[in-house]
């Protein structure tokens, strides 16, 4: 081993994911360490989008349920929200329009587009279209609507953390 492979070793160690394997591999049963809590991966699929995906798990802890997210550009934890809270009413506005504005309030915060786009989500043999949109306030907070048939709207609040702050994962 010559010197300048003991630098592209280290280099290499480096730029492993710091919690030792990718998060794609999490699977119903496993638990996480997060936000001071333990939280069973309860079920696991994915948006596929074409020419990438987005891994999603559903996860519980004693107490709340959410769902945690990722793309190429981070990993995102989200709540379940109540969509009587954005206004306009997703539903009803798109009943009159072709598709939800630019601007939308949830409760007294304003959110901006960040993203609209169709996927499937594919949670093993099953595949659902779904059309989502991503909006993003001044704090960094994502607002996030699901359409899954003419009625069927999901809302979820969440934000990008970073991988630090799922502290461990034990496999099952």
């Amino acid at each position: 081993m010559g010197l300048f492979d003991f630098f592209k070793k280290k280099e290499e160690k480096k730029e492993s994911p710091s919690l030792g394997f990718d998060l794609s591999q999490l699977k119903p049963g496993d638990i996480l360490e997060m936000e001071g809590d333990s939280w069973e991966v309860v079920d696991r699929g994915y948006y596929d989008y074409g020419d990438e995906r987005e891994w999603d798990w559903k996860i519980a802890s004693s107490t709340k349920e959410g769902f945690l997210n990722q793309d190429e550009e981070g990993i995102y934890l989200f709540w379940r929200e109540d969509i009587k809270k954005v206004f306009p009413h997703p539903p009803s506005y798109l009943k009159e329009n072709e598709d939800l504005p630019y601007t939308i309030k949830f409760d007294t915060r304003s959110f901006e587009l960040e993203f609209s786009g169709a996927a499937y989500y594919v949670k093993g043999e099953e595949r659902s279209p779904v059309i989502i949109w991503d909006y993003a306030d001044e704090e960094g907070n994502i607002l996030e609507i699901l359409q899954w048939g003419d009625d069927d709207f999901e809302v979820f609040l969440g934000r990008k953390i970073e991988e630090w702050e799922i502290e461990d994962v034990f496999k099952k």
